[in-house]
């Protein structure tokens, strides 16, 4: 098994009156910009386990599941590849 210079997220919410405004997804694009831009860590992910009912937001921002293993459990282990954003910013 290989082992990444990963991030994990832990508890990000956002408060239930302001659900639906995309201030999730606006946190979740600063975290990634700044280990790309600012990557003085040489994190390469971003990690979170992410309890089933928010599965969908993090797949929304693109967050994909490790593996199968935990596709029923309460919680699945998801990740996204900050080289993705690095390649974005490479081509522009």
């Amino acid at each position: 098994m290989k082992s990444y210079p990963a991030v994990k997220l832990c508890r990000l919410a956002v408060d239930r009156t302001l659900k639906g405004h995309s201030i999730g997804t606006y946190l979740l694009n600063f975290i990634k910009s700044f280990f790309v831009v600012n990557n003085k860590t040489g994190c390469r992910f971003l990690t979170v386990d992410a309890y089933a009912p928010a599965i969908p937001f993090y797949e929304k921002n693109g967050f994909v599941p490790l593996n199968d293993d935990d596709k029923n459990a309460p919680t699945r282990l998801l990740y996204f590849d900050l080289r993705d954003i690095a390649d974005e910013l490479d081509q522009n």
